[in-house]
């Protein structure tokens, strides 16, 4: 398991054993809640969290505006989360949208409505940004997918996709793209 995997597995863990330990039964039994309505059983304003490496370095932070667990499936979701996510060489990643919904177990998250990636320039190479409106990642798997369209630009260069990508995103990245493929590539 990569430094990256490590740290974004503890993170998520930290995030599931808080709602566990939020949600467990309190003296008096749990409140009523109604069938069919679906309510959080805790809710986190102003969340922030930094996930160090194996070296005490910074490896992932998150920050959201506020993060809802819903007990009925484990599942959580945030508003305006930011992930910074710092590789081993190189400048960070931003990741940013205006949603995000996590699985009970953290192995899933989607991310919704204005998705940006971006990576700042470095003096080898341009700032990279990818946008899209909705984006699967598989954390523990280094993958990320979306079947709607996409945009990448860096520098002059750019990429669109009409129906997504798939994205595996260990050591070397690898991507394939669906639909029309648009690009202009400066060599």
């Amino acid at each position: 398991m990569s430094r990256r995997e490590l740290g974004l597995l503890l993170l998520l863990t930290s995030v599931v054993i808080a709602g566990w330990w939020l949600q467990r039964p309190r003296e008096g039994g749990e409140a009523g809640v109604h069938r069919g309505e679906r309510r959080p059983d805790y809710v986190v304003e102003g969340i922030r969290g930094l996930v160090l490496d194996i070296d005490g370095l910074p490896d992932r932070r998150l920050n959201a505006q506020r993060l809802r667990h819903y007990p009925d499936d484990g599942s959580s979701e945030l508003d305006e989360p930011v992930m910074i996510v710092y590789p081993d060489e190189g400048p960070p990643w931003r990741v940013r949208s205006r949603s995000a919904w996590i699985n009970a177990n953290a192995d899933e998250v989607l991310l919704q409505q204005d998705v940006r990636v971006r990576r700042a320039k470095t003096p080898r190479m341009d700032a990279i940004e990818l946008r899209t409106s909705e984006l699967r990642v598989l954390p523990q798997q280094d993958y990320a997918e979306t079947d709607r369209f996409v945009e990448i630009e860096r520098g002059q260069d750019w990429l669109t996709s009409q129906q997504g990508l798939r994205a595996w995103l260990a050591d070397a990245i690898r991507a394939e793209f669906f639909g029309r493929v648009h690009a202009r590539l400066e060599l």
